[in-house]
């Protein structure tokens, strides 16, 4: 059996500009297994002055906690249930799991405003 250690993603903000990420499974195997499965995500986005983030229905412990991100970090947020782009490097109240980097494209991310629809799946 192939364990797959990255997972391409594309993130399509407001249906038109596209932004490019990995998961990458050695930061957080749990719940980068949980979310794989749970693609393609439609969500809408929500803001904060050092992330936009969007929620999921993933009820999952916090893994490999951290307390510091930074300017592209893919994180999964446990106490909003949410994942979360960072547009800034912050450090943190409520620690995240991190999951992946955005690796392309992250102005498309940050440019959201609240509201927009998020697209995020496999990349083909």
């Amino acid at each position: 059996m192939t364990i797959v250690e990255k997972y391409s993603l594309a993130i399509i903000v407001n249906e038109i500009n596209v932004a490019e990420g990995e998961l990458v499974r050695t930061y957080a195997p749990l719940t980068i297994s949980k979310i794989v499965r749970m693609l393609p995500i439609r969500s809408r986005i929500y803001r904060l002055p050092d992330r936009v983030y969007f929620q999921v229905d993933l009820r999952l412990d916090i893994e490999k906690p951290r307390e510091h991100a930074s300017r592209g970090d893919i994180t999964f947020w446990p106490q909003a249930s949410a994942i979360a782009f960072f547009i800034r490097d912050t450090k943190l109240t409520q620690p995240v799991s991190l999951i992946g980097k955005v690796t392309k494209g992250l102005e498309s991310i940050e440019r959201a405003s609240m509201g927009t629809p998020i697209l995020v799946k496999l990349a083909t």
